[in-house]
């Protein structure tokens, strides 16, 4: 399709370069055309079709679970070219992703480029001023999601998001009345028919060789049932953290068991509570608290269970299709989908969930998620031989 802001010569370099080409890149010959010829002796000419831009910065876990829009916009538009507007850590995360054409990071680069190109949909999915501007200010024929007034505020864009738009506003319909998970919500805010597609992670060759050297250095046998432990939820609301205590209990329990190993996970904040777990059970293996996002994926790839809380960890098992006994204290269990890969323990207590930043309450939400619960969850994905259900339940009781 000729760009009408190229002056008439460019429009006719424009058919003759076939500047509408996902392969074409200008600067040399693409990846899948004849080795060093671009362009009119290349016969894999594929028009980009329907131009689909994505703004979705905010959380990490939040930008890997919204990659499950991907395939539904696939099944809309099979032919069509999406482009990824993230931060540096989601453009590291998503790599690699076989239904994403293009990933950015949001920067001024980028944003200088981005006002120039036209698209043919602008899906605007954060509510911060940053990316709601940029996604007002983009070329796009239509947009959906959400924008930024002229007052500085969002608004939804479509008639479609405003039940979406609205959950964020209303604590009752968030906490109590929504039953949908966040996909399912997203999807009907973008206008789109949701039918349980998911999310994915696809860490490189040289990430999943690495993973595997660790595990192999740290002595992780191919039949060894791996529990991975992702002791970290965040430190914005109150109370999403299971105490390091039950973490050290479980991890005791867990490594009485025969070919049971236990390993923990974390970012730099959980670097000291790992420490601290790993000096109280020398049997556990510390990962570390440095990976980049992609080995952090690899690594957690080999777990046959991972327990974590409602947080970045628990999506990252969720796309590498790992089960996962996730503990939920604050935040809405029914917004995640774990599409029957796992099981959510709940605390019981009446205020929750309440995404409240602080929080004086004792025992608090995660006092109430017992060592017992979790492991029956994790003993539930991993079942125990009857020889070592005996053994277990010995060791709860002399524990007790």
């Amino acid at each position: 399709m000729p760009n009408s802001n190229l002056p008439i010569w460019g429009e006719q370099a424009g058919r003759w370069l076939k500047l509408d080409c996902r392969h074409y890149r200008g600067d040399r010959p693409c990846a899948v055309g004849i080795q060093g010829v671009c362009p009119s002796a290349c016969g894999r000419y594929a028009p980009m079709g329907q131009r689909i831009l994505i703004i979705k910065l905010a959380a990490l876990g939040d930008v890997i679970r919204t990659a499950a829009i991907l395939p539904g916009l696939k099944e809309r538009w099979p032919t069509s070219h999406i482009t990824w507007v993230t931060r540096p850590s989601g453009v590291r995360m998503l790599a690699n992703h076989p239904l994403i054409d293009r990933l950015l990071p949001f920067d001024a680069e980028a944003s200088c480029h981005l006002e120039y190109e036209r698209f043919d949909l602008c899906l605007s999915l954060d509510k911060e001023p940053g990316p709601t501007a940029l996604a007002m200010r983009v070329d796009a024929r239509e947009r959906r999601g959400i924008g930024l007034s002229s007052q500085g505020t969002t608004f939804p864009l479509n008639p479609e998001c405003v039940d979406y738009f609205l959950l964020g506003l209303d604590d009752n319909k968030k906490f109590h009345e929504n039953t949908k998970s966040y996909q399912h919500l997203l999807y009907e805010a973008l206008g789109l028919e949701y039918a349980g597609q998911r999310y994915q992670l696809y860490p490189s060759t040289d990430h999943g060789e690495r993973a595997q050297a660790f595990w192999r250095n740290t002595g992780i046998a191919d039949n060894d049932v791996l529990i991975g432990l992702n002791s970290g939820a965040g430190r914005i609301f109150a109370n999403k953290n299971w105490p390091p205590e039950r973490f050290i209990e479980l991890a005791r329990l867990i490594g009485k068991q025969t070919n049971r190993r236990v390993a923990l996970f974390g970012g730099p904040d959980e670097r000291e509570c790992n420490r601290r777990i790993a000096a109280a059970c020398p049997a556990v293996i510390d990962t570390g608290c440095d990976h980049d996002e992609p080995g952090f994926t690899a690594l957690v790839q080999r777990c046959n269970v991972l327990v974590t809380g409602d947080t970045m960890a628990m999506h990252v098992a969720i796309a590498m299709d790992v089960p996962c006994v996730v503990l939920f204290g604050p935040t809405c269990e029914q917004e995640i989908d774990l599409y029957g890969r796992g099981e959510k323990v709940r605390t019981s207590l009446p205020c929750s969930p309440c995404y409240s930043r602080r929080c004086d309450k004792s025992p608090n939400c995660m006092d109430d998620v017992s060592v017992e619960r979790v492991l029956t969850a994790v003993e539930g994905w991993v079942p125990l031989r009857p020889s070592e259900v005996g053994a277990t339940l010995a060791v709860m009781e002399s524990a007790q």
